[in-house]
């Protein structure tokens, strides 16, 4: 037999070989950690999906067409207040004129 120190290198290579290979695997908990984590991405995922659909059926601003009405209703609101005012007018002068009228009818009465 050969009493050489480099005999048991090999055998313990072998081992420290072994040893390191079988530490590479996969921690459990890392494992079941990991997994746990794809669900909750596929879960968020999918309430993301709805809500981008949801977002795309909201309708549109409008905000700007509904300033613009008020704004239309107001000019309206201000011509009818003069169209108003303009009927009170033409109505009074309707009053005088047939008080005018009833007046020469009065005055100049047809036989």
């Amino acid at each position: 037999m050969n009493s050489s120190p480099f005999r048991w290198w090999r055998p313990a290579g072998a081992l420290a070989l072994c040893l390191v290979f079988s530490s590479c695997g996969d921690d459990p908990e890392l494992v079941r950690q990991r997994e746990a984590q794809k669900v909750e991405i596929s879960k968020l995922e999918g309430e993301l999906a709805i809500l981008e659909e949801k977002l795309e059926q909201v309708p549109p601003d409008r905000s700007k067409e509904v300033e613009q009405l008020k704004a239309d209703a107001e000019t309206n609101r201000a011509q009818i207040a003069e169209v108003e005012a303009e009927i009170e007018a033409l109505e009074r002068e309707k009053a005088d004129i047939e008080k005018q009228h009833e007046a020469y009818r009065r005055k100049y009465v047809v036989r």
